[in-house]
């Protein structure tokens, strides 16, 4: 069997489209919110990433790159993840550049996942478990709007529809475990033989 991953990469760049339109939407409302001048990177803060599909679609990208700059990647993630793997509550205590941000700037940040898109403008979302959940902005936009804050980025439609196509693949590739990675480990999945991805390539096409 078969599974055309591109299906579903195709998919979720569709899924970010709409995303990136509705951000935009609510950083107008704020006088076009931007992160030019910003000292206060999100890149340094540590993203937990729960999706096959999103592993997929940074590798995409990942694959885009020269060579020598993949490997440099490559060597930066390991460094990344060996600082990770030796800090106490990492997602709380550890700021550490992203391996992929170069002059900050992110080099695969048309393929970044969710929660980087996510983070700047102030959100919410609407959970069947926990109710309405509300996140603040960033540093730079507190700095400029303060904490009161008129429009939020309604986060709930895409959560849903990356779960959906996250589904639909599981299902498809007959995979069910759990999925947790920082993007450094996303990378180094592409030099463990051993990795969460199979990496035969047997039953993958446009991987």
């Amino acid at each position: 069997m078969f599974v055309d991953i591109t299906y579903y990469t195709d998919k979720l760049s569709l899924i970010f489209s709409e995303l990136d339109r509705a951000y935009l939407e609510v950083a107008e409302k704020y006088n076009g919110f931007n992160c030019n001048g910003c000292s206060d990177l999100c890149c340094n803060t540590v993203f937990i990433h729960f999706t096959l599909v999103e592993h997929f679609y940074l590798l995409e990208g990942f694959r885009t790159l020269p060579d020598d700059r993949r490997k440099d990647i490559i060597e930066r993630s390991k460094h990344y993840n060996d600082v990770y793997s030796r800090t106490s509550r990492p997602e709380e205590n550890l700021k550490l550049l992203c391996p992929l941000n170069y002059d900050n700037l992110c080099i695969l940040y048309q393929w970044r996942p969710l929660g980087c898109r996510f983070y700047g403008v102030p959100g919410y979302m609407e959970s069947p478990v926990k109710g309405r959940q509300e996140f603040k902005g960033c540093w730079r936009f507190e700095s400029i709007h303060g904490k009161s804050v008129s429009e939020r980025l309604d986060r709930t439609p895409f959560y849903r529809k990356v779960a959906d196509l996250e589904k639909e693949l599981r299902d498809k590739l007959r995979y069910y475990q759990r999925y947790k990675k920082t993007i450094a480990q996303m990378i180094l999945d592409e030099t463990n033989p051993d990795a969460l991805i199979m990496r035969g390539y047997d039953i993958f096409e446009g991987y």
